[in-house]
């Protein structure tokens, strides 16, 4: 595994972060969406296969977000660690496919609907709406299969394998 598929997932959760912290000025219903891509970044790279996604950095980012948006410390690393998790768990056998991988992130979207709606009623004793969680988790699902789609343009992956393997020829010549 190249130096590329190391340090990329961490690189690009922690920037998908820090773009989420940052007020924009969107409609209220944005914010599910923007609060759930870091996670997606994770889900992407752990359902592909190209990198390796360390716990600490997803935690680390939850713990962030929690900071950021003055809710309960642990919220969203919970949800992010568990959507690693359910991420983890389908990334074998069918995910290897456009369709396995499809169906892992409708997968992963209802898991991360059910984990954010049953925290966030836990901690505010009373139901909450569902349908603006399940939207705005779609909605960032969406983002991240168009991410999926764009990744697999021959072009790009292409010039990750010649920074990978120019990567291996400088350490071989060290």
């Amino acid at each position: 595994m190249s130096v590329v598929y190391l340090v990329l997932p961490t690189v690009l959760i922690l920037a998908t972060t820090l773009a989420a912290i940052v007020p924009w000025g969107a409609p209220p219903g944005a914010g599910y969406v923007l609060q759930v891509m870091p996670y997606m970044m994770a889900h992407l790279f752990i359902a592909r296969g190209k990198g390796f996604v360390p716990s600490p950095v997803v935690f680390l980012a939850g713990l962030a977000m929690d900071v950021a948006s003055a809710g309960p410390l642990g919220f969203w690393a919970l949800i992010y660690l568990f959507g690693v998790l359910v991420a983890r768990q389908l990334a074998g056998g069918a995910a290897t496919s456009r369709g396995g991988r499809l169906f892992g992130l409708v997968l992963a979207v209802f898991a991360l609907t059910a984990a954010q709606v049953g925290l966030a009623s836990l901690y505010q004793l009373q139901w909450i709406d569902w349908q603006a969680v399940l939207v705005g988790t779609a909605l960032a699902g969406l983002v991240t299969l168009l991410i999926d789609v764009a990744w697999r343009d021959r072009r790009f992956e292409r010039e990750l394998n010649v920074t990978s393997r120019g990567a291996k020829s400088r350490a071989s010549h060290v």
